[in-house]
């Protein structure tokens, strides 16, 4: 049906229903009753029209999607936003482009928001647009967000994080992080607080360079009882994911990873996504930009949905004891 007829048909259909409303309590001698009646319906009225103009607005708009890769967790997070948004929406994926037939993309598209899936895309749509606003999913740190880039971030709240560790590990105190300072230094700056208030010893391991994981691998024979990954590009790396695996694997030192993948690698567990639920979620705060709403009133949300994966294995090996509520609801086992 035609926006502006729906429209037209709500707000007479509203209306007669405060002017039956109203006849039908004149006789009554509640005039205090009436008033609070009247209010009341005026709202929701106010609140409907709103909504519809919200939406009809959206309708109207272009989405321009960059995806940095074709991979099955890209594409759930773009039909999550499918399924929810309300707007015109044109797909790309990065990888199969140079950065400058993007960049033409983006300029014949002229779209009204641009939204982005993973870091690589994010970085594209900011490098080469100055104006358009943007959504970014599948992106970990919240470095990434700023005056004109919103979106849900990969990465869970501190606090949750460390209650799930105790959840798998309850008897497991003392935790290490290896971390490159520069790139995560405030990152454990603002985890300490959090470890003391969870009663957890926290051992930071700096690592400054490929060539020290050896000698920080080393205090995992010591006096370690858990290893905790936070995304950092020097730590963890595709050239360094082995050598921590075995690490852990030959100390039976549980790996608590930032991915599937690595649980499937070795890791005990770690915290997951429903990467079709997120984008879900970042369509509410894409029909909010496209509505109306200033970017400063659409903040930077975390996943609203928990999921994690197990590595029975490596439980195993390890000797520790996973309860079978916490493994029947685990998004997978390996």
């Amino acid at each position: 049906m035609n926006q502006h007829l729906l429209w037209h048909r709500m707000v007479i259909s509203v209306d007669s229903l405060v002017i039956a409303s109203a006849r039908s309590v004149v006789g009554m001698r509640a005039n205090l009753r009436v008033s609070y009646l009247l209010q009341s319906l005026f709202c929701v009225v106010s609140l409907q029209l709103m909504l519809t103009a919200s939406v009809y607005a959206a309708e109207n708009k272009k989405i321009l999607v960059l995806s940095s890769s074709e991979q099955q967790p890209y594409l759930e997070v773009i039909q999550g936003l499918r399924e929810q948004a309300q707007a015109e929406i044109v797909e790309v994926f990065t990888s199969a482009l140079s950065e400058a037939e993007v960049a033409q993309i983006i300029v014949k598209n002229n779209p009204d928001l641009l939204f982005t899936v993973g870091s690589e895309a994010l970085r594209i749509a900011k490098q080469n647009t100055a104006k358009i606003n943007i959504v970014a999913a599948l992106v970990y740190k919240s470095t990434f967000f700023d005056e004109r880039t919103t979106g849900v971030s990969l990465a869970y709240p501190i606090a949750t994080q460390l209650e799930w560790l105790k959840k798998f590990l309850p008897e497991r105190t003392k935790v290490a992080i290896m971390y490159n300072p520069q790139e995560n230094n405030l990152a454990i700056q603002k985890m300490k607080p959090f470890m003391e208030q969870a009663g957890l010893d926290l051992l930071a391991i700096p690592v400054e360079s490929a060539k020290q994981l050896p000698e920080a691998l080393d205090l995992f024979a010591k006096d370690v009882d858990v290893l905790l990954t936070i995304p950092d590009e020097l730590v963890l790396s595709p050239k360094t994911a082995k050598e921590i695996l075995l690490a852990t694997f030959r100390n039976k030192v549980p790996l608590v990873g930032i991915s599937d993948n690595w649980v499937k690698s070795g890791a005990l567990y770690a915290l997951s996504w429903d990467y079709m639920d997120i984008g879900k979620q970042c369509a509410i705060q894409v029909q909010k930009i496209l509505g109306g709403q200033a970017m400063n009133q659409v903040s930077p949300q975390t996943p609203r949905k928990l999921t994690f994966t197990i590595n029975a294995k490596i439980a195993e090996h390890m000797n520790i004891n996973i309860g079978a509520a916490i493994l029947q609801n685990a998004k997978a086992v390996f």
